[in-house]
Parts: structure tokens; C-alpha cells; sequence
């Protein structure tokens, strides 16, 4: 745990500056009382960070099992549509059948009526017309036949009928054991829910605690500053004097720890190296002029390339149309996204369907060591199993869906890194 430890703050803000003598003058020193004061308002951040953390580490793990839970009631409501689309059609068959087997009983019934109506004496002329005995014999032959080719089919059509109607009993025997295996996921579904809801209350009293002690500190580490902002924004302060401000200032920003406190820091910061690179651009012009240069010297801007693959800038500038979307459980849509839903619904646009939930997506692609990611890279964090992932964006930062009552963001990777037991990358797309 980093702690801000008395003796180097009392070391700050005790020497004088004198142009050039890197040593520090403080108009307003800081008192002792002031100095405990925040190194115990430190400590209780601290505390409450650790309890936070582990807090986060237990809501990962209840937001994985959520994502994991949701995607089994998703792909068994596939299933049943799918089984209840077929259990349409053969319904449909059997329907079909009924009609041609009732058509078919109707036609046999009408010709067995006919008979009927004429009397064995229609049979008997029939069969009595025969011009000889083999005549007689074929006659006889073909009304037993047609008697029996009707009975034939009749039977054919009821067996296809019975067929078709077994295949509907086992087809719904399905759905239903599909519907029971999706009340037991809705069951586990609800239990998780329990547990998460417990883990968001928990975790608004740890905020609210956190809020309170960073509103206190952010203006007690302010005073830390000291008189290096009257320095740099003093005209005529040396070089020597800006840089041991600057000096000063990238050292008191190790032991702060509010965001407003470090953003006054940086800014000064920044503001000492511009007059100081201002000065600098001065110097080289005159040095120019008086060597009567004819051409303009070229002046190292100290600017960086960051060097990624096309393929990865163009999926980092994709999921940036995603920022500021909440948070949703098992969400895997615009309406909403969960981590692992977000990382999906990014690759997907490249063509690559990853997995639904983060333990198998951290399996696609090629491992690299996070400390070698480049942007567009998959990251993955967890403890006993792969809870959480995310896109690299470059520079340590990273883009993903964080959890419940948040939003799709922006982030740094330290956190992550340095709190959990897995960490590592995924080069899905590149080389």
C-alpha cells in the first residue's frame, strides 16, 4: 500500500529556492499539525480502498456468474423457439393428414354406400355380366382388390397420422424439459441477484465513506503545492527555479492522491514545462538569427508516435462510438452492455464472434503479456478464473463496461493490474 510518509513531505516543503540552487521556498510553509492531519486522512483512504477492492473482486466474480447464467437462459429460449418452430410444422402435417384421411374415409364410405344402394343385385350384375368364367373370376378379383387397396390406404394415412403425432408428444416433451431447465437458471439467476444486490448496498455505504474523506482531502493535499505555484507563475523565475518546481511537484504528486489535487499538479507541471519549452523555441531563434541560418532549425518537440496496427486503431475508434452506455447484466446490446458484452459487440463489427462470456474469450487469439499490449488488444483480469475483460486502448488506458451503475469508460489498467492475481492480453486481430 503506498503511504505518504511524514520525513519525505517535511523534506519538501522545508529548503529555500535561490536561482540556481534547486532547493524549494515556501511562502506559506505547510505546519506539522496540517502534515498529520493528512497522512491520517491518507490512511483512512487507504482502508477504505482495501475494502473496496475486495469488495469489486467479489462483485466481479457475481457479474461473471450473471453474464454466464443469462447467456444459458438465452441459448435455451433459442432452443425452445427453435423446437416449438418445428412442433409448428409438424402440427401443421398432422392437420394436412386428418383433412386427407377424413376425405379419403368419406370417398370409401360413398363408394361402400353406392354398393349398398344397388343392392348385392348391382354386385351380382356386375359379376353375373362376365362373358365367361375366367370374366368372372377377374370381376371377382378386382372388387375384392379395390376393397382392399382402399382399406390399404386408409390404414397408410392413419399410421402416418399416429407417426406425426408422436413426433408432436416428443417435440414437447422437449420444450418442456427445456422450460424446467430455464426456471432452475432463473432460480440461480435470482439467488445471484440477491447476492448482488447485498454487494451494491455494501458498496454505496464504502463509497459514500470514500466520498466524504476525499472531499476532506482533496483540499488538505492542495496545500502541499506550496509556493511552486507562485514560482511558475512568477515572470521572472529562472529556468532553474521552474525546474526544480517541476522537480518538486512530479515528487509530491507520488504521495497524492485526489484527482482535483493531482490535476492542479499536472497543470502546473505542464504550464512549467511550456514556458520553460517557450524559452527554449526564444533561445534557438536568436542562436538561428545570429548564425544568419537561412533555413529553420529543426526543433525536437519531445512529441511521441505511439506505433499500433491499423486493424487495432480502427477497433479502438469503433468502441469509442460506445462510451457512456450503462452497465446492464448480462447486457449484450445498445440498450445496454456488460463487459464481456461490450468486447463482443466491438469484434463482431470486425467479423470475429467471440464468446459470450469472459473466461472463454480470454482463450481466443494469441497471448501477449499485458505489458507488451497494443491497441485493440483484448485484456482480461480475475482471481481464481477470468471475471473481467477489456480493449487496450494504448498509453495504459483501457476501454470497457466496469460494472452495475456505471457506464461503458474510459480507464487506467493499473488498478486492475495491480489488484488482480490474473492479468494478461489477447491479440485478436493484428499481428
Amino acid at each position: 500500500m503506498k503511504k505518504i510518509r511524514m520525513k519525505v513531505i517535511a523534506a519538501l516543503v522545508a529548503g529555500l529556492t535561490f536561482s540556481g540552487t534547486v532547493q524549494m521556498a515556501y511562502a506559506s510553509p505547510v505546519s506539522g499539525e496540517t502534515l498529520t492531519n493528512i497522512e491520517t486522512q491518507q490512511d483512512q483512504y487507504y482502508a477504505i480502498q482495501e475494502r473496496i477492492n475486495a469488495l469489486h473482486k467479489d462483485m466481479d466474480v457475481i457479474l461473471d456468474d450473471i453474464t454466464y447464467i443469462t447467456s444459458l437462459i438465452d441459448e435455451a429460449n433459442a432452443r425452445i423457439a427453435e423446437i416449438e418452430a418445428n412442433k409448428a410444422q409438424v402440427e401443421a402435417e398432422i392437420v394436412t393428414t386428418q383433412a386427407t384421411l377424413l376425405e379419403k374415409e368419406t370417398e370409401y364410405g360413398e363408394r361402400l354406400r353406392a354398393m349398398y344402394k344397388q343392392g348385392n343385385g348391382g354386385i351380382l350384375s356386375a359379376l353375373l355380366g362376365a362373358e365367361s368364367i375366367a370374366d368372372f373370376v377377374a370381376r371377382t378379383d378386382a372388387v375384392i382388390k379395390i376393397a382392399k387397396i382402399d382399406r390399404q390406404m386408409l390404414q397408410e394415412i392413419e399410421d402416418l397420422k399416429n407417426e406425426l403425432q408422436a413426433k408432436n408428444d416428443a417435440l414437447q416433451k422437449n420444450i418442456d424439459e427445456e422450460n424446467a431447465l430455464n426456471e432452475e437458471n432463473k432460480a440461480n439467476l435470482a439467488q445471484v441477484e440477491v447476492k448482488k444486490s447485498e454487494s451494491d448496498a455494501k458498496m454505496a455505504e464504502l463509497k459514500a465513506e470514500e466520498d466524504k474523506i476525499m472531499s476532506d482531502l482533496s483540499m488538505m493535499e492542495v496545500y502541499l503545492v506550496g509556493s511552486n505555484e507562485a514560482i511558475i507563475n512568477a515572470s521572472g523565475s529562472s529556468d532553474a527555479q521552474l525546474q526544480a518546481a517541476i522537480n518538486d511537484l512530479r515528487e509530491i504528486r507520488t504521495h497524492i492522491i485526489t484527482e482535483s489535487a493531482d490535476q492542479k499538479v499536472v497543470n502546473l507541471i505542464e504550464k512549467a514545462k511550456s514556458i520553460l519549452a517557450a524559452r527554449k523555441a526564444q533561445r534557438d531563434r536568436e542562436a538561428a538569427l545570429a548564425a544568419q541560418k537561412t533555413s529553420s532549425s529543426s526543433v525536437n518537440t519531445g512529441g511521441s508516435v505511439v506505433s499500433s496496427s491499423a486493424t487495432g486503431a480502427e477497433i479502438v475508434a469503433y468502441a469509442k462510438n460506445f462510451l457512456g452506455i450503462p452497465y446492464v447484466w448480462g447486457g449484450n446490446t445498445t440498450a445496454g452492455l456488460d463487459c464481456s458484452g461490450f468486447t463482443r459487440i466491438v469484434f463482431s463489427h470486425f467479423g470475429v464472434n467471440l464468446p459470450r462470456v469472459s473466461r472463454d474469450q480470454a482463450k481466443i487469439g494469441k497471448y501477449v503479456p499485458i505489458s507488451q499490449a497494443q491497441p485493440g488488444d483484448l485484456l482480461y483480469f480475475g482471481e481464481s478464473r477470468v471475471t473481467h475483460v477489456a480493449i487496450y486502448v494504448g498509453n495504459g488506458m483501457m476501454i470497457h463496461a466496469p460494472k452495475p451503475g456505471d457506464v461503458v469508460r474510459i480507464s487506467s489498467i493499473t488498478w486492475h493490474v495491480n489488484n488482480y492475481s490474473i492479468v494478461g492480453a489477447r491479440r485478436i486481430i493484428g499481428n
